[in-house]
Formats: structure tokens, sequence, C-alpha cells
């Protein structure tokens, strides 16, 4: 038998795109899934409500609300038929659909999660847009390294939320990133870029839709030229410049008057 590269997935709670990338690696013949880890730490997007509700407003935020809610109402009735319905809307659900260890970390860099990880004998970490810095030892740990997905063309629109960023500062071009990780943020060397178009509805939700789901079959690209040891690598050298933070209320609250959405 073929031996396949043992990947661990390191994200955010999502139940939009991220299962499905998730679910895209795990049915690959030369990747092993062998487990999810949801980070639950402050740098997440559900930990980011207040900012958005006073920038977007109850209008925005509910629309968005009632999508979430209805993704919900799937994923219970999903886990009480023990995620067997294939839905798909959390992380956990991916988790079982992969029969892949599941576990929930508020630093994935705590000594306890890096002696879990050490024993599951991991080859690569995937971060779909992990909401943390991972520091030099779980780096150094996969065999493989670490690489991540970045929803933007890295230099460009590195940092957070590349999705407002890129609509706010009505960038020509929109596209994801999967690239080495190192101990900065969006720095390491890029393995591959995918360009894609403007989606017909433009709006935050759609954009991140779009590049998740682009930068998901990425993802899959960049690990097959792995495994075939034809990794491309180029040069990403993130500047002070390309480096965007959250945005303040008074800026997402601009892009609004400018006929920005959420959704």
């Amino acid at each position: 038998m073929e031996k396949k590269i043992r990947v661990a997935v390191f994200t955010q709670e999502d139940s939009f795109v991220i299962p499905g990338n998730i679910k895209l690696l795990g049915n690959q013949e030369s990747i092993e899934l062998v487990a999810v880890v949801k980070i639950d730490g402050a740098g997440t997007l559900e930990n980011k409500k207040t900012l958005f509700i006073k920038g977007f407003g109850l209008i925005q935020i509910g629309k968005m609300g009632l999508v979430s809610i209805f993704n919900q109402i799937l994923n219970i009735t999903d886990a009480l038929f023990l995620f067997k319905l294939g839905f798909l809307k959390s992380l956990k659900s991916v988790a079982v659909a992969c029969d892949s260890k599941y576990k929930v970390v508020i630093d994935p860099n705590d000594k306890t999660n890096i002696d879990w990880l050490a024993e599951l004998n991991i080859d690569l970490v995937v971060s779909f847009s992990a909401p943390c810095v991972f520091k030099n030892e779980l780096l150094k740990l996969p065999k493989l390294g670490c690489i991540n997905l970045h929803c933007s063309l890295l230099p460009k629109y590195a940092g957070l939320l590349p999705s407002f960023w890129a609509l706010y500062e009505k960038a020509d071009m929109l596209g994801a990133t999967v690239h080495q990780m190192d101990d900065k943020i969006d720095n390491g060397a890029i393995l591959g870029q995918v360009e894609i178009s403007r989606p017909s509805e433009l709006s935050m939700f759609n954009v991140i839709k779009a590049t998740k789901r682009a930068g998901g079959h990425l993802m899959v690209s960049v690990i097959s030229e792995i495994f075939s040891e034809n990794s491309k690598v180029q040069s990403n050298r993130v500047e002070s410049k390309d480096y965007y933070s959250w945005p303040t209320i008074e800026q997402i609250k601009e892009f609004r008057r400018n006929g920005g959405r959420l959704i």
C-alpha cells in the first residue's frame, strides 16, 4: 500500500465552507485525515460579534443570523442521525464523516496539545485560516511542516479579514493563497495561488465563500504536489503596508455608506 500523508487540520468553527474543504482532503487517496482541531480562542470570528453588530447594524446581522440558524438546524438534525446525513455544517460533523479524531482547543501551542499531536505521528498540519499564531514547537512538529490557506493573493491583504479589506479598497483581483507557516502571520513561502472572478452578488459573505471554496481546491493541489515531491515555492515578503488588522467600527460604517454589504 502506498504511504499516505497523515494530516491534521486546524481551523475555527464554520458552517458554510470549511467542513466541505476538509471533506475534500479526506477524499484524497494520498491523504489520511487523522484529526480535525477546532480552535476556540479570542481571535475567532465568533468572538467578534460586537464589532460586526455595531458596524453592520441589526438588519445585516439579522440576515446573517438567519442563514446561521438554518445551518445550525441542519447540524442538529445531522447529529440526531450520528452525522450520517452528510449535511457537513460543523467541524465535528466532517470529523465523524472522515473517521477522524476531533478536538477543541483554546491554544494549539499548549504543551498538552503538542504532546497529543506528537502521539498521532502527523506528517502535515493544514490550517484553514486558523485564528492564532503557531509557535516554533508546533511549527517544527510535523515532518512536512505546517501550511495555511489565506483568502487573498499574498502578500497583499495579509492578516485579518482579507475579504473585508479587499472590498473596502476595491481590489482589482480576488483570490486565495496556500503558504508555508512560520512564526509571523501569513509570512511563509507561497506554495500556490489562485485568482477568482468577483462574485456577481458582491458582499463579504459571498467573497468569503468564493475564496474559501477556491482555496479548498488549491489546498488539495498543493498537498498533491507535496506528496509527489514537486512543490513550487515562491517568495512571500509581507511588509507593514500589506498587513491588515480588524477594521474599526467607523471603517465598517464607511464601507456600508459606500455600498458594501455583509450579506
